[in-house]
């Protein structure tokens, strides 16, 4: 279990398989939305090309399946610190895509 477990809530976790089974809407002359799974996927090979491995996931949606929330625990890691990289996605034009990333101190 991810070390950022309490920043998702439990009753919307999804797997990455089940992300990838989700519709997107189509694409409109004002608005093209962008496959959850195609974000996260692309967010860890980027990280891949950098060498920093995902070491744990949680990714959790909506109950309409239109906004997407995650957190990815990073390998990289120094001196009892760990890295995350919190993520969020809306098809339904509530928020625009973000990823914000941060540390913290292991063992809280």
């Amino acid at each position: 279990m991810s070390e950022t477990s309490t920043l998702i809530s439990c009753t919307g976790k999804i797997t990455r398989a089940e992300l990838a089974k989700l519709p997107t809407p189509p694409v409109t002359a004002a608005h093209v939305p962008i496959p959850h799974v195609a974000v996260v996927e692309t967010l860890v090979e980027t990280l891949s090309h950098r060498q920093i491995a995902v070491v744990g996931e949680e990714l959790a949606v909506s109950k309409d399946d239109m906004e997407m929330f995650g957190v990815l625990d990073l390998e990289t890691s120094f001196d009892g610190c760990r890295f995350a990289i919190g993520i969020r996605n809306a098809n339904n034009k509530r928020f625009r895509l973000a990823v914000r990333s941060g540390g913290a101190k292991s063992g809280f």
